[in-house]
């Protein structure tokens, strides 16, 4: 039985050895434990009984993060990436549809869209927050660089969106309702902040998992 928090956390660096986020982890996981040595009243067997109550044994926490190291995280990566690609897809057929090759269905979409460019750019915030959020409450600490790297690319398409949208390598006149300078600042805004919306979705994933 661990009696004290240098007991579990000695435990656990040593079963994360191999860990390329070992120490990252453990100081995760030290902060959780502090954070139940405050509470009133506890002893500090007591903290570390709640502690593992909360977010597990040395045991259980290194097998997860272990597991987290496995090429399931490659495919939860391609699979926010693809998603993202999956929206630029969408939006250039529809824009397409709509404005060169002038389906009517398509056009009624387009202009539904147009109009409604404040509420897309919120959910598609959103989508970030998700996205980080997911990454940290499915692989704790050891998602924060695969998070990063997922972003990385994931971002890519919006990039050249945005430039093409700039240099006017894009027809403006499809974009005509939405290049008002408020909502073009605020594409911009948003742009450069999916990295840091995305990681307070993570941390907030992290404490969910404990």
């Amino acid at each position: 039985m661990i009696h004290t928090k240098n007991e579990y956390i000695e435990q656990l660096r040593e079963l994360l050895k191999d860990h390329s986020d070992r120490d990252a982890i453990v100081d995760e996981i030290s902060v959780h434990i502090n954070e139940c040595l405050r509470q009133d009243g506890l002893s500090e067997q007591e903290a570390i009984s709640l502690a593992i109550s909360q977010i597990g044994s040395p045991q259980q926490l290194a097998q997860g993060f272990i597991r987290s190291s496995t090429p399931h995280t490659t495919a939860a990566k391609k699979w926010f990436i693809y998603m993202n690609f999956m929206f630029f897809l969408a939006g250039g057929f529809l824009a397409v549809g709509a404005n060169v090759l002038q389906i009517d269905m398509l056009q009624w979409m387009w202009d539904m869209l147009s109009q409604s460019g404040w509420t897309i750019l919120l959910a598609y915030t959103g989508y970030w927050a998700f996205l980080g959020f997911e990454m940290g409450k499915e692989y704790g600490v050891s998602g924060k660089k695969l998070l990063s790297r997922t972003i990385g690319i994931a971002v890519i398409p919006n990039f050249i969106l945005m430039l093409a949208t700039l240099f006017g390598v894009l027809p403006i006149g499809w974009f005509h309702t939405l290049l008002n300078s408020s909502f073009l600042i605020a594409c911009l805004l948003a742009t450069f902040c999916f990295f840091p919306i995305s990681h307070m979705g993570y941390y907030v994933g992290v404490r969910k998992a404990f």
